[in-house]
């Protein structure tokens, strides 16, 4: 029988909002062309830096206020989908890249266009795919079930019937709340790594909720430790919406500052497992492992 180290685990992050969408006006006094930012009536808190949004217009005209540039295809369109970056006056700069919206420099910054008149635009915070959150160190997931007495009067014995399944757990990672040219990126999560500040600045958000998707995992792929061979592409991990309900902040000189959250499930809890072979095997008498088939790790190798 083998025992697991937890060496492993990881935890994949998808930012997320409860709410569908809010309202607001673009006048021309609110827009800076010289620094592309541009403001308008959100309730502070509302959107945070890295979030992707859609943006479109209310009545289903171009958008005026963004320069033709600032879409994938060039052109002048009613919506487009960006990254922002708020900054400490609450401007908004948009961004097609979730790396350059992080850092705020003007590479990469959707270049924008005083507006001749106000213009009334939706704006929606939309998911995007996930990212490996960077310096945890533990996690934790509980679920349970409630039961409900059900005994009737004359029954020798108590009956219970089970309910609902909930769901609560916390994560400690390193706190870290930028990224540094020089960071080693994480091919496993496309490049992408979530800075641990997220998880404490979504408690804050109180327009939006404090929502996740997450996907914890206890066995990654890889070699295992005392494991076999035929063991690397065996992974077993958690899936669940959650909400951030606490975080505490561990500070001691000289010692790494801590981040610790608190969260509970808000939906379905799914526990899944792969233990199928991602090899493609050739019928060939070489044996050797060729090449990678995709950025997952996969592999592709030659029968032997």
């Amino acid at each position: 029988m083998a025992v697991l180290l937890g060496c492993e685990g990881s935890i994949e992050l998808r930012r997320s909002s409860q709410e569908e969408h809010f309202d607001g006006t673009v006048v021309a006094s609110d827009v800076n062309v010289t620094k592309g930012r541009f403001s308008f009536d959100f309730p502070d808190g509302m959107l945070m830096t890295g979030d992707q949004v859609e943006i479109k217009s209310k009545d289903g005209s171009d958008l005026t206020f963004i320069d033709p540039s600032g879409w994938n295809i060039p052109g002048s369109y009613p919506d487009g989908i960006w990254f922002v970056n708020i900054d400490e006056a609450g401007g908004v700069k948009l961004y097609n890249k979730f790396d350059d919206a992080m850092s705020g420099e003007v590479n990469g910054r959707v270049a924008l266009l005083v507006p001749a008149a106000s213009q009334e635009i939706e704006v929606k915070v939309v998911n995007n795919f996930d990212r490996l959150v960077g310096q945890i160190t533990e996690f934790e997931l509980n679920t349970s079930r409630e039961a409900v007495d059900v005994s009737e009067l004359g029954d020798e014995f108590r009956q219970q019937h089970a309910t609902m399944i909930s769901g609560s757990g916390q994560l400690t990672c390193f706190f870290d709340y930028e990224r540094r040219m020089c960071d080693n990126l994480s091919d496993y999560a496309a490049g992408q790594i979530e800075m641990p500040v997220y998880m404490n600045q979504l408690l804050l958000r109180t327009q939006l909720g404090s929502g996740f998707w997450a996907k914890t995992v206890l066995v990654g792929r890889g070699l295992k430790p005392g494991g076999r061979f035929e063991d690397t592409d065996d992974e077993v991990w958690y899936e669940f919406d959650a909400l951030v309900t606490n975080v505490g902040m561990s500070f001691e000189p000289t010692q790494p500052i801590r981040s610790t959250i608190q969260f509970v499930t808000t939906g379905a809890i799914r526990l899944r497992t792969r233990t199928e072979s991602f090899y493609v095997l050739k019928e060939d008498d070489i044996g050797e492992i060729l090449l990678e088939e995709n950025q997952d790790g996969a592999l592709i190798k030659e029968d032997e």
